[in-house]
């Protein structure tokens, strides 16, 4: 009983590794299908920039560098005349925490015009991002502003919604190898949430009737 076990339980975790092996390198070569800008100055123009939110400082009091380069990023797209509106989208669940006045106040201070920054209080997560720029702000087409691995999941998550859409880069910070090695792997997970959410299970933003 004990060898036949061991053999089942064997055969088992040969095929799981099997299965997340291949399940990988789909997520893979579907990341690796959608093309971005790298240089702000070669995007493409579009009415709406959708800005996807990040904590602005880490928990031992440094700054986000990955933040930081976002929102620089968003605001040259608008001194080039390639945006002429900005959503600032990300998560305000309590009230000592709000990532879209804080984004609205640095873009501000870059020279944006408040006039042109539309905080949107309720982007928990890029899902809730993608579609509430949709159903909330009318977009059809929006150019997309993060780091490049998180782009190509919010464009995945555009074309999921029939949105039209591109993305604008925002640098890779030369921050701690420690901290990049956790952010992207967090964000290779974070792909194949995005993937199950929309081929699975179907996922709506978090107050989307």
């Amino acid at each position: 009983m004990g060898k036949k076990f061991f053999r089942y339980a064997i055969r088992l975790i040969v095929v799981s590794f099997v299965l997340i092996g291949v399940f990988s390198s789909y997520v893979w070569l579907l990341i690796d299908s959608y093309e971005v800008c790298e240089n702000p100055k070669d995007a493409s123009e579009y009415e709406w920039a959708l800005l996807l939110g990040s904590i602005k400082y880490l928990k031992n009091g440094d700054e986000n560098l990955y933040y930081k380069s976002r929102i620089e990023t968003a605001a040259e797209l608008y001194r080039l005349g390639k945006v002429k509106k900005i959503i600032a989208s990300g998560d305000n669940s309590r009230e000592d925490y709000n990532e879209p006045e804080t984004m609205k106040c640095d873009l501000v201070a870059l020279g944006v015009p408040e006039s042109a920054i539309f905080a949107d209080y309720a982007g928990f997560r890029t899902l809730d991002s993608v579609r509430r720029a949709k159903n909330i702000f009318n977009c059809e087409k929006l150019l997309v502003v993060s780091q490049k691995l998180h782009c190509k999941r919010a464009l995945f998550l555009c074309e999921a919604n029939a949105m039209q859409g591109s993305a604008a880069c925002a640098a890779n910070p030369n921050a701690k190898f420690s901290y990049r090695l956790r952010n992207n792997s967090r964000e290779l997970l974070a792909w194949v949430k995005a993937w199950l959410d929309v081929k699975i299970f179907g996922r709506k933003a978090k107050f989307e009737k």
